[in-house]
C-alpha cells in the first residue's frame, strides 16, 4: 500500500517525534508499504520552515524526515487534471475547498494512495479519496 503523510501529520512527527505515531510509520514500512510525500506536501513544509526566525534550523529538521521517507512523488499532470475536477465539483456545489487540500487529495487518488491525515474533515466531499485518521490508526 501507497500512504501520502498530510503536512499536519509531518509537522506533528517533525515537531513532536511523537513515539506512536514514529512505531506506526515503521510497522507499515516493515510490512512493505511505502510511506511517500506529495510534492504538495513537501512544498508546504518547506514553506513553513522557511517563515521561522530560524530557517537553517527548520529545514534540517524537514530535510532529515524527508530523508527517512522512501520518496517524494511529483506532482504531475495527472494530479493537475483530477485537481480541476475536484475543484470544479465544488464550485458547482457552491462549496469551498482549500487549494493545498484538494491539491494534496488529487496526488492522492491519481496514485491510488491512502492519506494520513489528522482530520478527515479537511477532505471533506472529495470524491474517492482513501483517508487513514491518525488517531484512529495510532491507537
Amino acid at each position: 500500500m501507497l500512504i501520502l503523510l498530510s503536512p499536519e501529520v509531518c509537522r506533528q512527527i517533525i515537531l513532536t517525534q511523537d513515539e506512536a505515531v514514529l512505531n506506526l510509520l515503521e510497522s507499515w514500512s516493515a510490512r512493505g508499504d511505502e510511506i511517500m510525500l506529495s510534492a504538495v506536501t513537501y512544498a508546504e513544509l518547506v514553506a513553513g520552515a522557511l517563515n521561522t526566525a530560524d530557517k537553517t534550523k527548520h529545514m534540517s529538521l524537514v530535510k532529515s524526515f524527508c530523508e527517512r521517507l522512501d520518496a517524494i512523488v511529483p506532482w504531475d499532470e495527472d494530479a493537475v487534471d483530477k485537481y480541476t475536477e475536484i475543484q470544479m465539483q465544488a464550485i458547482a456545489q457552491g462549496t469551498i475547498t482549500n487549494m493545498n487540500n484538494a491539491m494534496l487529495a488529487a496526488h492522492a487518488i491519481c496514485l491510488d494512495a491512502s492519506l494520513l491525515c489528522i482530520n478527515q474533515k479537511s477532505f471533506e466531499g472529495i470524491k474517492g479519496i482513501k483517508l487513514i485518521e491518525l488517531s484512529e490508526a495510532a491507537t
